[in-house]
């Protein structure tokens, strides 16, 4: 987040009442943990579209830097600037509230690197005997049948052929990101 991004923000905060900014801030944390989307329209009699915008990206890169950089009740202070000390703690109440869900959801949101997920897979091991460049090739290739589901549903059949060096630096590059999921679960329980 730009720190120019958060003190223009500031400004605009003290525009809302301390029980509204307080909801406010709940629903963001919620619409965070929940993929929710959080209408403008009870907060534009508040706000302009724009401030509106720039308030609510701002709460929410707040939080999400607050956890996942797990920032200390001092560095969450320093980071909010001069703002009043009520919202202050209304933010690091929050935070207090939905750190659980707010960690998960980005631990999630890290590990997702695609939306597409696989489904099945399917392998044959075959044996090149010739091409049309080598008279006598005798190369092992392994065929190897992806069935994926992407986020909107659709299936669809990758296809990929390997031979021995290919093959080994997969297994290679996913036996690693096997390493790195299993640290980021450990680390979020």
């Amino acid at each position: 987040m730009a720190v120019e991004k958060w003190e223009s923000a500031i400004g605009l905060l003290p525009k809302a009442g301390i029980h509204e900014f307080t909801n406010l801030c709940h629903k963001i944390a919620e619409g965070i943990c929940t993929d929710g989307i959080l209408s403008a329209d009870k907060y534009t009699t508040i706000w302009s579209l724009e401030e509106w915008w720039q308030v609510k990206s701002s709460i929410t890169d707040i939080l999400r830097q607050a956890v996942g950089k797990e920032w200390t009740n001092e560095k969450l202070d320093e980071a909010l600037g001069p703002l009043d000390g009520q919202y202050k703690k209304v933010i690091s109440e929050v935070i207090s509230v939905h750190r659980a869900d707010l960690r998960r959801r980005l631990v999630q949101d890290t590990t997702a690197v695609s939306h597409a997920v696989l489904k099945d897979f399917d392998w044959k091991l075959k044996l090149s005997l010739a091409s049309d460049k080598l008279a006598s090739l005798q190369e092992p290739l392994l065929q190897l049948d992806l069935f994926v589901r992407e986020a909107n549903g659709e299936r669809k059949q990758v296809f990929v052929e390997l031979n021995k060096s290919e093959l080994e630096k997969l297994i290679l590059s996913l036996e690693g990101c096997s390493k790195s999921v299993q640290q980021l679960t450990t680390s979020a329980s």
